[in-house]
C-alpha cells in the first residue's frame, strides 16, 4: 500500500530576516529549514490552515495572515 503525505513549508519574513527552525536528523546531525510539517487532508485540513497549525507548534508564532503564491510540487 502506497502511503501518500501532503507537506507544506513557510517562508515567514520580518525586518530581521527570514525565520527558520533547527532540526535534528535521525543521524544526529543538524540542519535549518523554514518551518512546516504534515498536513492533515484525511481529517480536512486546508493546505494554509496546516501551514499555520505546524509554525505554531514549531515556534509558538501565530501567522493571521498569508500573503503571496501557494505551490504544489508533486
Amino acid at each position: 500500500m502506497v502511503r501518500e503525505w501532503l507537506v507544506a513549508g513557510g517562508l515567514v519574513e520580518s525586518h530581521d530576516g527570514l525565520l527558520l527552525v533547527q532540526n535534528r536528523r535521525r543521524d544526529g546531525s543538524l540542519d535549518w529549514s523554514p518551518p512546516g510539517g504534515v498536513i492533515d487532508v484525511s481529517g480536512g485540513e486546508s493546505v494554509r490552515a496546516g501551514l499555520t497549525r505546524e509554525v505554531d507548534e514549531e515556534t509558538g508564532l501565530v501567522v493571521d495572515e498569508w500573503a503571496g503564491p501557494v505551490y504544489e510540487v508533486e
